[in-house]
C-alpha cells in the first residue's frame, strides 16, 4: 500500500512538471513568432570566405605623428618670433618644498625596495614549497611520473631556489643598506 501511495505521488509530480514545461514551451513558440515577425522587413548580409580576401588589411595600432614642441624645435613656427625659455621658467622652491619632495622620493625608493624584498621572498618560499612536494611526489609509492623524471625537477627547481636565495639576500641587504643612508641621496645639495 505504501508503494502504491509513493508511486501515484512521483507521477503526480511529473505530470504536473510536463504541464508547466509545455505551458513554457508554448510561450517560448509564441514568443519566436513575435520575434521573427519583427525581422521579416530587415535584411541580412552574409560574410563569405571571398568577401574577407577581398578586405584589406591594416596595422592593429597605429601611432599618432609626434607633437613637435615650438620652445624644443629651436625654430619659430609659422614665422613667428622665438619665444622667451627663461621668462617661463619657474620661480625658485623653498627648501621647504625641496625637502617634502625628497622625502617623498626616498619614500617611493624605499617602497620600491621592499616590494623587491618581499616578491623574492615570496618566491623563495614558493620554490621551497615545489620541493617539499616533489620529495613527497619521489617517495609516494602511487606515483604515475617516473623517477628520473622528478630527479630532473627536483634538480632544475633547486638551482631555481639558490638563485632565488641570493636574490632575497641581494634585496634585503640593498634595502638595509638604503635605509641605513637615510635618503641623504634624495637631499639636494643646496639643502645639505
Amino acid at each position: 500500500m505504501k508503494g502504491m501511495r509513493f508511486f501515484a505521488l512521483v507521477g503526480a509530480v511529473l505530470f504536473a512538471s510536463s504541464l508547466v514545461a509545455a505551458q513554457s514551451v508554448a510561450e517560448a513558440a509564441k514568443k519566436e513568432k513575435e520575434r521573427r515577425e519583427n525581422l521579416k522587413g530587415k535584411t541580412t548580409q552574409v560574410v563569405t570566405n571571398a568577401d574577407l580576401a577581398k578586405t584589406q588589411k591594416k596595422p592593429a595600432v597605429a601611432t599618432p605623428a609626434p607633437v613637435v614642441d615650438e620652445t624644443q624645435a629651436g625654430a619659430p613656427v609659422g614665422g613667428a618670433p622665438p619665444k622667451d625659455v627663461s621668462a617661463a621658467a619657474p620661480p625658485e622652491t623653498s627648501a621647504a618644498a625641496l625637502k617634502s619632495e625628497a622625502r617623498k622620493k626616498y619614500e617611493e625608493k624605499k617602497a620600491e625596495l621592499e616590494t623587491k624584498w618581499t616578491a623574492a621572498k615570496e618566491l623563495v618560499e614558493l620554490l621551497d614549497l615545489k620541493m617539499k612536494a616533489l620529495g613527497q611526489q619521489y617517495y609516494s609509492f602511487n606515483s604515475m611520473v617516473q623517477k628520473d623524471q622528478i630527479q630532473r625537477t627536483i634538480s632544475e627547481t633547486f638551482q631555481k631556489l639558490q638563485t632565488a636565495k641570493a636574490d632575497e639576500v641581494k634585496a634585503k641587504e640593498e634595502l638595509d643598506k638604503f635605509t641605513a643612508s637615510g635618503g641623504k641621496d634624495f637631499i639636494p645639495a643646496v639643502i645639505k
